[in-house]
């Protein structure tokens, strides 16, 4: 069955594991071309070498997305782009006033600045021929703050800003751009940032496996809908954060307060 996506050009950040490895799997699958970006060539090789056995051209191209040059030269070579994931990133979770300056540098530098550095690179050629999807993998984290997760936070509200403010943009242009909010997936980036450190609250929400992140990029990439928030639970949380912010905010300071002391 068609998917709109054969022989597409999908370039994907962050595609050494996690999300980023089941998205381009799942993107493979579905007849895409990929361009596969990430620091660690060996990881890469092996998401690259997977998604080859499914019977489609991929490439490997080693970047740090915190460097604008690197981020260009991953565009100049991947040529034509019909979709960009920007999906790099990773998490610190600690109390503000014991933050580090040099991790919410970071934080910063990877997860917001990596992908504006990508859509920026990428962005003359799509409006140019008046097609393409750039498809954000932000976070709930980016629609309610959390404590002890301030840093990881802020990066996320700064990509959903600038992920709206470039669907203005481009809107009418015939460049989509998409979001993917999950809240916890099941891999090393929680493990890394240390889940235990969220609010007891949002540890209620059950973790969901990258596969199902994966199939709502995919969807997005054929789509453009602008936001997707998964799973169920955290959509219905955020729909609540939103229209009564003070009333959610309490519930998860409340709810956290009794689970943590227990």
């Amino acid at each position: 069955m068609a998917t709109g996506l054969e022989q597409k050009t999908v370039v994907i950040t962050g595609a050494s594991s996690g999300i980023g490895r089941a998205a381009a799997l799942d993107f493979a699958r579905r007849g895409a071309n990929l361009v596969l970006a990430a620091r660690r060539q060996e990881l890469l090789d092996e998401v690259a070498t997977a998604c080859r056995a499914l019977g489609v051209d991929c490439r490997t191209v080693v970047t740090d997305v915190t460097l604008r040059s690197d981020c260009q030269h991953l565009i100049d070579v991947a040529g034509h782009v019909d979709v960009l994931v920007n999906n790099a990133g990773f998490a610190i979770f600690d109390p503000f006033e014991s933050a580090k300056a040099d991790d919410l540098e970071a934080m910063m530098q990877t997860n917001y600045f990596g992908a504006v550095w990508c859509a920026q690179a990428v962005l003359p050629q799509m409006l140019a021929r008046g097609s393409g999807t750039i498809v954000n993998v932000t976070s709930i984290a980016g629609i309610m703050g959390y404590a002890r997760m301030g840093g990881y936070c802020a990066t996320k509200f700064a990509m959903i800003g600038f992920s709206e403010t470039l669907r203005d943009e481009v809107l009418g242009r015939g460049v989509r751009v998409a979001m993917v909010c999950p809240g916890t997936v099941e891999t090393q980036f929680f493990v890394k940032a240390e889940r235990g450190k969220m609010p007891g609250a949002s540890r209620l929400i059950l973790a969901i496996k990258p596969e199902t992140v994966a199939r709502a990029i995919v969807r997005a990439a054929q789509d453009g809908k602008y936001r997707r928030i998964l799973p169920v639970g955290a959509a219905l949380f955020m729909k609540l954060k939103e229209a009564f912010p003070r009333l959610a905010h309490m519930l998860m300071r409340r709810v956290s307060a009794v689970l943590e002391k227990h």
